[in-house]
């Protein structure tokens, strides 16, 4: 089956293109191929420890061909709904750079914060920062996540990602978070604003099966998930939603579309 009505590729990074920063064989030439073709890209990642900019020269670095206007990532919609919410005071669990997107705008409060920010932090998960953190939302801080992730993919194996974290909070204290990326449907309406095509001439590839998958086709778009990164064959056979279509890697996407 042809996917002859499809103009643009929505495009997972992690998991799809390489894996923690070891590009799978085949991608480049692959993007190179699609591109030459016509299809329009947009690189849209749930990658939330570092800026649009700094994801940019990353994949150049990586030699991945993207232009600087062909990412879309969730710290930036974060800062624009935190301003929009009207927001004075706030906490940044992020990295550098992405605290440096807020504190231009915001005066940054760790003890009453109005809203708490949690991007990716590695591996400085503890358990005083996750109880000083329901304390506070208990206390009437709201959590913005930049996304409700479960898992992702390193070199060494799987990690558990920031939705598990935020999702603890949330069911200790009862509440519910406000997340931006994927699979939000607001973070692919926006993906369609920015790639500037209507859904049915457009795709979506990922390994997951929530924030891809089940985020692509809330969004009327076409899904197709590839058998790398965070794939399991189990998760996708129980999942309530199914991809379109399920192919070995990203390289074998051009056979779908000519």
């Amino acid at each position: 089956m042809k996917l002859n009505q499809i103009k643009g590729i929505l495009c997972d990074l992690d998991g799809v293109l390489y894996n923690d920063s070891i590009v799978i064989d085949g991608v480049i030439a692959t993007i190179k191929s699609l591109k030459s073709k016509g299809y329009q890209f947009l690189f849209v990642t749930n990658t939330s420890g570092v800026t649009s900019k700094e994801l940019y020269h990353k994949l150049i670095a990586l030699g991945i061909p993207v232009g600087e206007n062909e990412i879309l990532s969730p710290p930036l919609a974060a800062l624009n709904y935190t301003i929009a919410q009207g927001y004075k005071e706030i906490e940044v669990l992020a990295g550098s750079s992405i605290k440096a997107l807020f504190k231009d705008n915001f005066i940054i409060n760790t003890t009453t914060p109005e809203a708490i920010i949690i991007s990716d932090i590695g591996k400085n998960w503890d358990y005083q920062l996750i109880n000083n953190l329901f304390l506070k939302v208990l206390n009437g801080s709201k959590i913005i996540g930049l996304h409700k992730g479960k898992f992702w993919k390193a070199s060494e194996g799987l990690r558990i990602d920031i939705g598990a974290f935020i999702k603890g909070i949330e069911f200790a204290t009862n509440t519910e978070a406000t997340c931006i990326g994927k699979p939000n449907k607001s973070f692919y309406e926006s993906a369609i604003e920015k790639i500037n095509l209507p859904s049915h001439q457009l795709l979506m590839i990922g390994d997951d099966i929530i924030g891809d998958i089940q985020g692509a086709k809330a969004a009327n778009l076409t899904a197709i998930q590839v058998k790398t990164g965070k794939y399991r064959k189990e998760l996708t056979d129980k999942a309530d939603v199914k991809p379109d279509f399920l192919i070995e890697n990203f390289n074998h996407l051009p056979s779908l579309l000519y």
